[in-house]
């Protein structure tokens, strides 16, 4: 007969054992539903995390294509009309500050128009919003000369602040700070003469002696023969009023002390000669007695040397715009200077 102890010890261990495996499995479902629910967490802080580094990405993709985008259209383009900045009403007109050629009609790369430039600067918002950029971008933009002589030309307005979003563009272009023009250029060694002189094919210098050959002999420098240079431009009376004329050479100094310059016109051909002083001449009053009254008219320059290679110089009638600092009127000012272009936009 069976010990009824011995029953009810062995029910009991039984149903200890159960209990106690019950319990394990517990905590193993316990310690798995935590670990999934970690994980899960996780998961999705990773895909939240993920999600906002997308936004952002394509935020700031977005924001420089927008920046880049603008970028090339100002410096690229002249503008639709080309000639916007001349216009003054500035309804249906795209800006863009590419300097266009004014013989080949070509826009010159990477050279800003310094007219461009300015009529921006004083329209800044009314020709940036909704023509260059979207309406919610705020934008500034410098122009940093390399020369640090010259003067910065900044223009627009962006604060940058820790919680703004800013793309900045910076570029390398050319700028004529000074919009000085080269009506006469005179390359000693190869003979160039200004853009200009396309224009006028058939003018001939009209200094002859009385059997009618010339009687200014072209220099030689090859042969080392003395001898003239001479050019012919076209002046108005509206170009005398807004520019300063300057005779100008390069070098400053020359070495060739009978070198000299004059100024006429075939209905009147003077022999008023003048030597070079190192400094620039400036010529109004002469090119003023010669246009008289006329909206228009062709002068000439001629310019003599001796001929000797080693003291050859390049000549230069340019024009500076008017009341230009003596100080400014420099052979290096009549070429467009290599500047920073530094364009910001914010949201």
């Amino acid at each position: 007969m069976i010990n009824e102890s011995v029953i009810r010890d062995g029910m009991f261990s039984y149903n200890f054992m159960e209990e106690k495996r019950g319990m394990v499995f517990s905590i193993d479902l316990m310690l798995a539903l935590i670990i999934i629910t970690a994980l899960l967490g996780v998961s999705a802080d990773a895909m939240d995390i993920m999600g906002w580094k997308i936004q952002d990405y394509s935020y700031t993709n977005s924001l420089e294509r927008i920046t880049m985008g603008a970028a090339d259209m100002l410096i690229k383009n002249p503008g639709a009309p080309e000639n916007w900045e001349e216009l003054g009403d500035f309804n249906g007109i795209t800006p863009g500050l590419a300097d266009v050629d004014p013989v080949t009609m070509k826009v010159r790369p990477n050279t800003l128009s310094v007219r461009k430039i300015n009529c921006l600067k004083e329209n800044y918002h009314v020709l940036m919003k909704e023509r260059v950029l979207p309406s919610y971008c705020n934008s500034s933009l410098s122009i940093y000369p390399v020369d640090q002589s010259l003067e910065p030309i900044t223009m627009g307005n962006i604060s940058i602040s820790s919680s703004m979003d800013v793309m900045v563009v910076n570029r390398s272009v050319l700028c004529n700070f000074f919009n000085t023009s080269t009506m006469v250029f005179i390359d000693a060694m190869k003979y160039n003469s200004s853009l200009l002189e396309q224009k006028y094919e058939g003018y001939e210098c009209q200094h002859h002696d009385l059997k009618g050959k010339s009687d200014h002999l072209t220099v030689d420098y090859r042969n080392n023969k003395p001898g003239w240079t001479c050019y012919h431009f076209r002046i108005t009376q509206d170009m005398l009023n807004s520019t300063d004329f300057y005779i100008m050479t390069d070098p400053v100094q020359i070495k060739d002390s009978s070198a000299v310059w004059l100024i006429n016109c075939p209905e009147n051909i003077t022999e008023d000669v003048h030597f070079f002083p190192n400094t620039p001449v400036m010529v109004n009053d002469r090119i003023s007695d010669f246009i008289g009254k006329k909206s228009t008219a062709v002068l000439w320059l001629h310019v003599f040397s001796c001929g000797n290679p080693e003291m050859t110089f390049n000549t230069y009638l340019a024009g500076f715009p008017k009341g230009t600092p003596i100080e400014r009127v420099k052979v290096q000012y009549l070429n467009p200077q290599p500047c920073y272009f530094v364009f910001k936009v914010g949201v």
